[in-house]
């Protein structure tokens, strides 16, 4: 079964037994407007299914908003669910909806809810149970029809005993529940979504092919990583690649470091010219500015194509931490970084 993703157009596949009939459940409970709450290791695939509910549901032709609760500063959370008011605070130039408002007629999507400030999480119940909210700075209430779907990788019940995350807010947010399984459960999904990556990330008019013994080492893996590990696999595989298909050679995985290629003996049929020191330097350190450019040219398009930095950390699957060393590195070696990217 393949459903595309009309946000972005990414296709994802439910071909296992178990993603299929994850799939067929979400768009029944998709026709009903009750709450879904979806858990699940990180990068399983929950923002996808999230998808497959909202064009299921009457609501589809609304908008999907998607926020990352874990990337939401507690000090403009008010303002960024609820929307403010032209001067109510220092700094708020002008009027701006908030995400309620925004997903009005649609789906709100709350990733990562159990990293919801604790200080919102009665305010975002309030405004569940009674389908209004309140501008910052303003006495007005304002109707909004949205359907939550939220999506956790920890046990929100127990984080509720901790006094981490409210009950009430849980019930409210768990009608319906989906448990989304790691990839390592879901095998039969491997292989298909090795080909969709191929086709992202392939740059030839003839896709490679994975080889048997490729395809039974990518089966053999743990995917601690889940969907987003594949990708990197297979991203870095269509680089590794010595031939024209993927061997098992060709697939490093996250925990391993990456093996040079092997050196391929060969016979010379005359007298061979090695180029000089000066120009194998010189060929060296352009592959490496050449390899540098591209890597500086990833990460400013997933940080342009994101909305917070967490989010192109994420796309580009280091952590933020890593990504901010390597801007500051790139602006310490003289790259152009925008300010707002380099902070």
């Amino acid at each position: 079964m393949l459903h595309t993703d009309t946000t972005n157009k990414q296709p994802f596949l439910f071909v296992d037994p178990q993603s299929a009939q994850i799939f067929s459940l979400a768009c029944r409970v998709a026709v009903s407007t009750i709450p879904v709450l979806i858990s699940g290791p990180t990068g399983s695939g929950k923002e996808i299914l999230a998808k497959v509910v909202h064009e299921a549901s009457p609501q589809s032709s609304g908008p999907f908003v998607a926020v990352n609760c874990a990337a939401i500063p507690a000090t403009l959370a008010e303002s960024l669910f609820f929307g403010h008011e032209k001067g109510s605070f220092t700094g708020a130039n002008a009027g701006s909806a908030g995400y309620f408002e925004q997903a009005h007629n649609g789906t709100l999507f709350l990733d990562e809810i159990g990293e919801m400030p604790i200080d919102l999480q009665p305010k975002i119940l309030r405004a569940l149970q009674e389908k209004k909210i309140t501008r910052l700075g303003s006495n007005r209430e304002i109707s909004v029809n949205v359907r939550i779907v939220a999506a956790t990788n920890v046990n929100l019940l127990e984080e509720a005993k901790k006094n981490r995350f409210r009950e009430d807010l849980y019930y409210r947010l768990s009608a319906f529940k989906f448990n989304m399984p790691p990839l390592s459960r879901r095998p039969l999904d491997i292989k298909p979504l090795a080909y969709l990556m191929i086709q992202k990330y392939g740059m030839e008019d003839v896709a490679p092919e994975i080889s048997p013994e490729a395809m039974n080492k990518l089966l053999a893996h743990s995917w601690p990583g889940n969907i987003r590990e594949l990708e990197n696999v297979i991203a870095r595989a269509l680089i590794l690649r010595q031939s024209a298909d993927i061997g098992p050679e060709d697939i490093q995985f996250d925990d391993e470091p990456v093996s040079t290629p092997e050196v391929i003996e060969y016979a010379p049929s005359g007298p061979t010219e090695f180029p000089s020191r000066a120009a194998a330097v010189d060929s060296a350190v352009t592959l490496n500015g050449s390899v540098h450019r591209t890597e500086l040219s990833s990460i400013l398009s997933a940080l342009s194509g994101s909305a917070t930095r967490a989010d192109a950390a994420k796309r580009l699957g280091i952590s933020q931490r890593t990504l901010r060393h390597k801007l500051q590195a790139f602006r310490s070696e003289g790259h152009r970084v925008p300010d707002a990217y380099a902070r």
